[in-house]
């Protein structure tokens, strides 16, 4: 008998079904492959931008290391009326190329804060694609006091001086010595050796062997300048050397002669001029004097201080119980020579004190604020070595915003 197979016609049906089968694949991996090509399209655009981005950020980066450069050699860019609006910086063209990387352009203007800090702006722009990043810093010549003693001679402290504040502490860039009872909230450091008697308090860190401290340069002139820029010109005297009294703007407002009183100042003519005053009255002002000076009486009250500033370019010796307010921000007493300060103003001395040699502080004074030793070639006599002694009182809480300059650092640094 002759079997059929029943299933023949039904295997014969599917030979059509692997057309479409096979066209369905062809689509579905054509459209994968399509979108895998899109996806390798963007990644390979967004890699493009992300270099070339990159390369824009450390261009912008070169234009600021760039004009921290100018400017750490210039500083008088930073010091001396830097422009209100943005203005590229004076020897970086404006647009510098960086070999085949790109270009950048560095501008500058004042920081609106005092005349030692200037805002920094570079942009920089890549060769390929235009991309462009910006950079903004601060810098600024400013000096900022982390300690409420700062000498770069040697330093010695005895009987029962106390150094305190949020910045109580003492560093000096030779040797220090230690002897009697003094307290110091702080460490006391120093860069040379450090010899010890008595019983003194110290903070942790204290001792010898320790890097030196930046100490600026004090210039008597640099101080007026601050003055004239900042303060009206009736408030700012200039006591010349030849008798001379000229205001903020160098106008002449008297000639004294040998003998003669400008304000309660004394004049007496000779190599180097001396100006002195005495008595309870002081008429407020910054005052620099060409010259040595002294301060005797007790200028000033507590109802009624004596607002003002003294700027000497020679010896500044401060005696009896003076009762002073700073007219000059934050900054009381300079010297372009030595700092001498006696007596005992229970009141208070607020402010920098700050001596281009030397400086000495004895008896009992209160003083909110900070000294400064620069320890040039000594040509006066008057101080010999920086000394702390008798029962003074020195309280520093940092913070203080005076005209000291150092070098160029930056600030604050940000897209």
């Amino acid at each position: 008998m002759r079997r059929i197979n029943r299933m023949r016609p039904f295997l014969r049906n599917e030979r059509g079904v692997a057309l479409p089968l096979a066209l369905m694949a062809f689509v579905v991996l054509g459209a994968l492959s399509a979108a895998l090509l899109a996806v390798g399209s963007s990644e390979v655009q967004i890699a493009s931008n992300h270099l070339h981005g990159t390369q824009a950020f450390f261009l912008a980066e070169a234009g600021l290391e760039h004009a921290y450069s100018v400017l750490r050699i210039t500083p008088t860019l930073v010091t001396t009326n830097p422009p209100n609006s943005l203005t590229t910086v004076p020897g970086i063209p404006a647009d510098t190329p960086l070999g085949g990387f790109g270009r950048y352009t560095a501008q500058y203007r004042s920081a609106g804060v005092n005349t030692n800090t200037v805002l920094v702006v570079s942009t920089g722009t890549s060769a390929t694609g235009g991309a462009q990043r910006v950079l903004r810093t601060s810098m600024s010549t400013s000096f900022t006091a982390n300690n409420a003693i700062l000498t770069s001679g040697p330093l010695t402290i005895s009987g029962n001086p106390t150094v305190t504040g949020q910045c109580g502490s003492v560093h000096t860039n030779n040797n220090l010595t230690m002897s009697g009872n003094p307290s110091i909230s702080g460490a006391a450091t120093a860069s040379g050796t450090y010899t010890v008697t008595g019983s003194p308090s110290v903070g942790p860190g204290s001792g010898g062997g320790q890097p030196q401290h930046t100490v600026p340069v004090i210039n008597p002139t640099d101080f007026l300048n601050a003055a004239k820029a900042s303060l009206p010109a009736n408030q700012v005297f200039q006591m010349k050397a030849n008798g001379q009294v000229l205001d903020g703007n160098n106008n002449l407002i008297t000639t004294l002669s040998s003998g003669g009183r400008y304000n309660q100042w004394l004049y007496t003519a000779g190599g180097p001029a001396q100006w002195r005053i005495t008595g309870a009255t002081g008429v407020d002002g910054v005052y620099y004097l060409e010259g040595n000076v002294k301060v005797e009486g007790n200028p000033g009250s507590p109802s009624t201080p004596w607002v003002t500033t003294l700027i000497a370019t020679g010896d500044l010796i401060i005696e009896g119980n003076p009762t002073i307010q700073t007219s000059l921000t934050d900054t009381l007493f300079i010297a372009g020579l030595d700092i001498k300060i006696s007596g005992n103003p229970s009141n208070g001395f607020n402010g920098l004190i700050a001596a281009h040699e030397q400086l000495s502080l004895s008896d009992n004074p209160t003083i909110n604020g900070f000294l400064i030793a620069e320890d040039a070639s000594s040509t006066s006599s008057t101080v010999t070595s920086n000394t702390i002694s008798g029962n003074s009182t020195i309280t520093y809480n940092c913070g203080l915003n005076t005209p000291l300059q150092g070098p160029l650092q930056i600030l604050s640094w940000g897209l």
